[in-house]
């Protein structure tokens, strides 16, 4: 489980450390480069962040379901 938990970070580290600063460029989407706006309304910058929404929001949950089944399983004192 340790692994794939270490598995888990490094992937999120190279999400957002991953190739898209390569985008950036002048006339790079109708907002402001810098603005918290830009990275939530322009498509590339969206998808992303929907990506690593799902992503944690699918782990929460499997790990929530998972506990529970533990705790049902074991035995009564």
């Amino acid at each position: 489980m340790k692994n794939v938990k270490n598995l888990f970070v490094l992937f999120i580290i190279f999400l957002f450390a991953g190739n898209s600063t390569l985008f950036a460029h002048p006339g790079h989407g109708a907002t402001d480069g810098n603005s918290l706006i830009h990275y939530l309304s322009e498509p590339l910058h969206a998808s992303i962040l929907a990506s690593v929404i799902i992503i944690i929001a699918t782990s929460a949950t499997w790990m929530i379901m998972r506990k529970r089944k533990k705790v049902s399983l074991s035995p009564e004192r």
